[in-house]
Parts: structure tokens; C-alpha cells; sequence
């Protein structure tokens, strides 16, 4: 168990110009591991490669990982660099999760989703009840979630699950689909995207998206030009069960919306920046998880409240 550490100002190697540095916390080659009430800030400001860079909490080649109730926050990564990220379940990660943590500010994506030539298969992990907050500002991506697979082969990257997020991104995307991202079985439930215009880029698989809240900042909702939820439902069958439409596109009007992100993990529990309102329909339109689609959400929100089994977002 790795426990109430804090991973601060790791530059990087600048002579180090073959692979990456400048990492917070990172597991490999490991089962059964728990990461819980740490955090990672400032770590790799000084790794000049372009390519593969640092994160501040992730895991790589694992089985059986848990990250939960950290914070990782304005790490960077070289310009042009594609990682600097806040979270990362990385190449031959199995059975593995991040839930309850909190990622801000960082120049690569708050949760990598990521997959390398030459890894052992990715298989069956899971991202819920996490909150991002304006990552992706430097790295290529400019997205909370960015979805990578550098094998191009879909039977090496399948059976993600990824539900109960908040992803709010005031100046990108809230996902992005490399060109690179064959996958299999990646599923979307009960998320809040909120996203400056677009709320996607790149390329849609057979991915399932099921019970989400989409908003845009500019215009309410946009997905690759589609300014229409409706439309772009029954154009994709993205947010369709049986015919019916499940997903919406409302404004999430977080209660605290002016309360500045924080640094210690054991005030997590009290972060209830983006908490949806008391009368708010996110708070029973979701999908049920445990009764639709036979998922094990766990008893507590991000804030460690009991769960809403219809709710839509991290906290309530």
C-alpha cells in the first residue's frame, strides 16, 4: 500500500531523451496494490522529450490496482510531449481502478486511458466517481479523458468502464479518441461532460454511451458539429436503449461552482464543488447500473455520501 504520500517537483532527466521522466507515483510489474490519500503536483517540468511523458499518479503492466482519494494537479509534460497527465491506467493494466480522486490543472488529460505496442493485454478496468477540472492544457489531447491505443489492435484494449464522472473542461474537449484507439467494450454511464464547445474529438467505435449529461458552454451541446442531442442520438444510437433516449443536455448548475479546487486528500470528502442541486434531475435520470447493466457502482460518492443508484455525476 502506497498511503498519505505527496509526490512534489520530480523535474525529469533533460538528458534522458529515449523514454520518459519526471513521474509522480507509478506502479509496475505488481498485483493487489493500493494507492490512497496521496498527491502529485509539479513533477516533470524539466523532461524535454517529445513523445511519452510523466504522470502524476498511474500504473503500468498491473493487476488488481486501486487509486483512490488522491489528487494530482499542475503536472506538466513537454511541449508537444503527450502525457502530464493527472491519472493513468497505462499499458497491460488488468482489473484495475481510479475512483474518488480529484485531477486538476495538469498540461496533459486528467485520465489516461492508454495501451503501447508490445504490452500484455488491457482488460476490465474501471474510472468512477472522479472529478476533472480543467486538464489537457498543453498536451495534444486538450481533454480530460484521452483514449490512446499505440497497438492499433482492438482485442489488446477492450472492457473499460467508466461512470459517475464529473469531466469539466473550461478550454477543451472533455474526451478525446486518438487516431490511434481500436478498442472494444469501452462503456460511458452516468458521466457529466462539460466542455468549452465540442465536447468530443476524434474517432467513435463501438463504444457505449448510456445515461451521460452533455453540456456545452458555447452552445449547450456539440459533438463534432451535431448541435442537437436529439439528433445526434438518432443519428449514432449513442444514449438510445430500446428506442428510448437516455441521455440529456442540460446545464448541471454545480452549487459551489466558485470554490478553488484543493491540494490535501483528506478534504476530499468536503469538496463539493461539483455537487448537482438539490432539485436537480441528475440527482434520478441516470441509468441504474446495478439493475440495467449489472454493475457494482459501490456505496459512496466522491464525497463518501451514500450512492444514488440513478444518479448522473460524482457527487450529490
Amino acid at each position: 500500500m502506497i498511503r498519505q504520500c505527496l509526490a512534489e517537483s520530480n523535474p525529469g532527466d533533460p538528458t534522458m531523451l529515449d523514454n520518459h521522466s519526471g513521474t509522480g507515483i507509478i506502479v509496475g510489474l505488481c498485483t493487489r496494490v493500493t494507492i490512497e490519500y496521496c498527491a502529485a503536483t509539479n513533477n516533470g517540468w524539466d523532461m524535454p522529450r517529445v513523445g511519452n511523458g510523466p504522470v502524476g499518479i498511474w500504473a503500468y503492466e498491473a493487476d488488481s490496482v486501486v487509486i483512490q482519494n488522491c489528487i494530482s494537479y499542475r503536472n506538466k509534460t513537454s511541449k508537444g510531449g503527450e502525457d502530464g497527465g493527472g491519472f493513468d491506467l497505462d499499458g497491460g493494466v488488468t482489473n484495475s481502478i481510479i475512483q474518488y480522486c480529484l485531477s486538476f490543472e495538469n498540461e496533459g488529460a486528467g485520465f489516461g486511458i492508454f495501451q503501447y505496442k508490445g504490452a500484455s493485454l488491457w482488460r476490465n478496468n474501471t474510472v468512477r466517481f472522479n472529478i476533472s477540472e480543467n486538464d489537457g492544457r498543453v498536451s495534444r489531447a486538450h481533454a480530460g479523458i484521452f483514449i490512446w491505443n499505440g497497438s492499433d489492435d482492438d482485442a489488446q484494449f477492450k472492457d473499460f468502464y467508466c461512470y459517475n464522472n464529473v469531466i469539466y473542461n473550461s478550454d477543451g474537449n472533455a474526451i478525446y479518441f486518438d487516431e490511434h484507439s481500436a478498442r472494444t467494450n469501452f462503456h460511458y454511464y452516468n458521466n457529466i461532460f462539460v466542455a468549452k464547445d465540442n465536447l468530443v474529438r476524434g474517432k467513435f467505435a463501438n463504444d457505449t454511451f448510456l445515461g451521460n449529461n452533455w453540456w456545452s458552454l458555447r452552445g449547450r451541446f456539440n459533438i463534432n458539429g451535431q448541435k442537437d442531442l436529439d439528433e445526434w442520438a438518432n443519428l449514432t444510437g449513442f444514449e438510445k436503449r430500446a428506442g428510448v433516449l437516455k441521455g440529456m443536455s442540460i446545464d448541471p448548475r454545480f452549487e459551489n461552482l466558485t470554490i478553488p479546487a484543493i491540494a490535501d486528500p483528506l478534504q476530499l470528502s468536503s469538496f463539493t464543488k461539483y455537487r448537482a442541486p438539490s432539485e436537480s434531475p441528475l440527482r434520478s435520470r441516470g441509468i441504474n447500473l446495478k439493475a440495467e447493466v449489472g454493475i457494482e457502482i459501490g456505496g459512496v460518492d466522491f464525497n463518501q455520501n451514500n450512492v444514488t443508484p440513478n444518479g448522473i455525476g460524482a457527487s450529490f
